[in-house]
């Protein structure tokens, strides 16, 4: 074995170990890109997830804030109905006022209501919401009427 073939195999060993470095570290980025790209998608899948679930939230929570008001509503409706039989009956013509007192201010408000949407010309805008108002005042002042008329058990 000369020397010549020594520094032959050493240099070929080395030009192969600088090849396979090469190569190592190129399949390093491509392995780093692969993983890369994966975490991308876990993240985006993550998001879509707490999107959904922020979604799913906020329609839960409105829904239990609407059976919320609507729970407020009727428990007032019913301290109100119960405030109302709690009154001793007194003489007749104050029995008399106090019953007429609901349909009054019922009527007033329907023609106070009414006065104005005819008062405004028929194209403008504001009709429409007067008109709601009105049918909103005239339901409530129905239910609340006949909420009140409820037989005594």
């Amino acid at each position: 074995m000369d020397i010549t073939s020594v520094l032959n195999t050493a240099l070929g060993g080395g030009v192969f170990g600088l090849l396979g470095n090469a190569a190592t570290k190129v399949i390093g980025i491509f392995e780093a890109r692969e993983a890369f790209a994966q975490k991308k998608e876990e993240w985006s899948h993550d998001e879509r997830m707490l999107d959904m679930q922020m979604k799913a939230k906020a329609a839960e929570n409105a829904e239990a804030l609407a059976a919320a008001a609507a729970a407020g509503s009727w428990s007032g409706l019913a301290e109100s109905l119960k405030a109302e039989g709690a009154i001793a009956s007194s003489y007749l013509w104050v029995s008399a006022v106090r019953a007429l007192v609901r349909p009054v201010l019922t009527l007033g408000l329907c023609a106070v209501l009414s006065a104005a949407f005819f008062a405004l010309p028929s194209g403008d805008a504001a009709r429409g919401d007067i008109a709601q108002s009105l049918v909103f005042a005239a339901v409530t002042a129905v239910v609340w009427w006949f909420g009140d008329r409820m037989k005594k058990a």
